[in-house]
C-alpha cells in the first residue's frame, strides 16, 4: 500500500504550500529591503542644537514626539521669509548640522525650521509616508500660527521634497513658496528606475506622488537638479516641474545627487527664490 507521503494528491498540496511560503517568504523580505533604502535613519545620535538655534516638539496622533531645530532671524522683518526644511533619507538633524547646510540656512537671512522624521534621531514614532506627513504638517502649522505675517516656504530635498510636495498640496492657501531639491515624480518612479517593476509593485505601497500633489500647488515654486543624478533621474525633476502651475526649473550640468548643495548655483537660485517671496 503506497504511503499518503507518496500519493499524488500530498505531493501537489505540498508543493503548492511550499511555493506559497516562499511567495510570502520574497513578498516580506522585498518590503524590509525597500524599508531599509527608504527610510536609513543613521546611527548618529541628535544631541542639542547648536548655539543660534533653539529645540522645537510635535505631538503627533500616535503619541510619539517629533522635534525641531528653530533659527530666529534676529535682524528679521514681518516680511523676512520663514523655511520649513525637510533633509534626505540618510540624515537627521546631527548630521546636518555636521555638514554645515544650518550655517548655510543661516547666511540666507531667514528663519527656518529643519525637521527630523519619525524613527530618525530622537524622534519616536516609525517611519512611513503617514508619519512623515503628519510631522510635516503639524510643523507646517506650527509655522503658520507663530510666523503668520511672514512669507512660508516649504523646502525639501530628495526624500525631504516627496515629503514637502505633501504638505504644499494640503495648506497651499498658507503657502508662499515651495523649493524643490532633487524631487522625484512619485516614490515607484524612481523605485523603478532602479530595480524591476513586478517588484516595486510587489512590496511598495507608499506613492509620495509629487506629480500629482504640484497640480494643488499654485505659489512659486523653485525645482533644482542635477543633470548627472543618478539616484532620482533629473527626467523625474523635470515632470514635477512641468506639473507645477509657476515653476522655475534649474538644471545643474554635471552634478549629481549628492553634491547638488555643493553648487553656488544651488544657492545663488536659493536666494532669489527666497528675495521674491518677500511679500
Amino acid at each position: 500500500m503506497a504511503s499518503i507521503s507518496s500519493s499524488p494528491a500530498f505531493r501537489f498540496i505540498y508543493n503548492f504550500l511550499f511555493y506559497l511560503l516562499a511567495v510570502v517568504a520574497l513578498f516580506f523580505m522585498a518590503n524590509w529591503l525597500v524599508r531599509q533604502m527608504i527610510y536609513p535613519a543613521p546611527s548618529i545620535p541628535v544631541g542639542p542644537p547648536p548655539p543660534g538655534l533653539i529645540e522645537v516638539e510635535f505631538q503627533l496622533s500616535d503619541k510619539s514626539t517629533s522635534y525641531g531645530w528653530l533659527h530666529r532671524n534676529p535682524k528679521a522683518a514681518s516680511d523676512t521669509p520663514v523655511m520649513l526644511f525637510f533633509h534626505g533619507n540618510g540624515e537627521n538633524l546631527q548630521t546636518m548640522a555636521l555638514s554645515g547646510i544650518l550655517d548655510d540656512f543661516k547666511g540666507l537671512g531667514v528663519h527656518f525650521l529643519a525637521m527630523d522624521y519619525p524613527g530618525y534621531g530622537k524622534n519616536g514614532g516609525t517611519s512611513s509616508e503617514a508619519s512623515l506627513v503628519e510631522a510635516a504638517d503639524s510643523a507646517f502649522l506650527w509655522i503658520a500660527e507663530n510666523f503668520f505675517e511672514n512669507p512660508k516656504i516649504i523646502f525639501g530635498w530628495s526624500l525631504g521634497a516627496g515629503v514637502a510636495f505633501q504638505s504644499a498640496a494640503k495648506y497651499h492657501h498658507l503657502l508662499d513658496g515651495l523649493i524643490a531639491v532633487s524631487p522625484w515624480s512619485s516614490l515607484p518612479d524612481v523605485a523603478a528606475a532602479h530595480y524591476p517593476r513586478w517588484l516595486v509593485k510587489a512590496a511598495l505601497s507608499e506613492k509620495y506622488n509629487s506629480v500629482e500633489a504640484a497640480g494643488k500647488i499654485q505659489s512659486p515654486a523653485l525645482v533644482i537638479h542635477g543633470e548627472q543624478d543618478r539616484i532620482i533621474p533629473s527626467a523625474q525633476g523635470q515632470r514635477v516641474s512641468e506639473a507645477l502651475s509657476n515653476s522655475t526649473l534649474v538644471l545643474l550640468p554635471g552634478t549629481g545627487h549628492n553634491d547638488v548643495f555643493s553648487r553656488q548655483q544651488t544657492w545663488q537660485a536659493i536666494a532669489t527664490f527666497l528675495g521674491e517671496s518677500k511679500k
